[in-house]
């Protein structure tokens, strides 16, 4: 009987079984050559491995993923001097969604994987463990998702590293936009003028205002302004505190003039705003870059 939960919608990954488990390789053993006759994912958990796919060679690591698709001809070399372990689990699939690429241009490993991959396809293999009358039995929908978000993951192309979210921008902008944060985070009342920023990037007050204008739209002291009230959307969004409060966190001691100054870049008051958020209307979009709009900490 088929129930609402397992109704998978269309144009998502459906997969006709899923087993899976974790192995230990002797040092110096090998997989292969083989064939695949079905869809593998593999992660390495201890040792380095050589592994040969069609006509590439890859030297895998700790953390390393696998996905293997069915007509690869593929062979694994063991870490030579110790134990290789490793996570994996084989499934059919019977549809893709319509924005993945053919499986055939689909990568074959990612060294440095998005660090979301790994805790997910144990969180899957957990689920295999649950099941043990799988592959006979086909899995459910919410298996369907993890493993196409897995699949997902390891498709995406961008860099995920958290250090490489900034955008590469000039040395004296990134001083700047440092001292900016760490100003709003510790010392809000604190007043920071031009001449500090231009100090703090080693350049003049006038060449530090034509990075910026070229590189963000924006003067520093603007920048600076645009990082403040940003910041008071979040307290208003994740806290209790009062405008005045806020304000005060925001670096303004007239809660008035915050309110004036948020009003007159947002074109609606603070309190209006916490209003409509806490009623499930979205906030603004940021006038800023998204990897530098402040956050509670940083």
């Amino acid at each position: 009987m088929t129930t609402k939960e397992n109704i998978i919608p269309p144009d998502s990954l459906v997969i006709s079984y899923l087993h899976g488990g974790r192995f230990r390789y002797q040092a110096g053993e090998s997989l292969g050559p083989r064939r695949l006759t079905d869809y593998e994912i593999v992660l390495i958990l201890e040792g380095d491995v050589i592994y040969n796919c069609d006509d590439a060679k890859y030297r895998l690591q700790p953390g390393s993923i696998v996905l293997g698709c069915p007509g690869s001809l593929e062979k694994y070399c063991w870490d030579r001097e110790k134990t290789t372990y490793h996570a994996f689990i084989h499934f059919g699939i019977e549809s893709t969604p319509s924005d993945w690429p053919p499986p055939e241009k689909w990568p074959h490993v990612r060294i440095n994987p998005d660090p979301a991959a790994r805790p997910l396809l144990r969180h899957i293999l957990r689920h295999v463990n649950e099941h043990p009358n799988w592959p006979i039995q086909s899995p459910g929908r919410a298996e369907c998702r993890l493993v196409e978000t897995l699949i997902d993951i390891f498709l995406e192309t961008h860099i995920t590293d958290d250090a490489q979210l900034e955008r590469d921008r000039p040395e004296p902008i990134r001083r700047a936009l440092n001292r900016m944060k760490l100003n709003i985070e510790e010392i809000p009342v604190l007043p920071l003028t031009l001449a500090e920023l231009a100090r703090e990037a080693s350049v003049t007050e006038k060449h530090l205002c034509r990075l910026f204008t070229r590189n963000m739209g924006y003067t520093p002291m603007r920048t600076y302004s645009l990082l403040r009230l940003q910041y008071g959307i979040t307290l208003l969004t994740r806290s209790n505190l009062s405008i005045k409060e806020i304000a005060e966190r925001c670096g303004y001691e007239d809660p008035l003039y915050f309110s004036r100054a948020f009003s007159k870049t947002y074109k609606i008051s603070p309190s209006q705003m916490r209003k409509d958020l806490r009623e499930g209307h979205p906030p603004p979009a940021t006038m800023l870059p998204a990897d530098i709009t402040p956050r509670l900490y940083w």
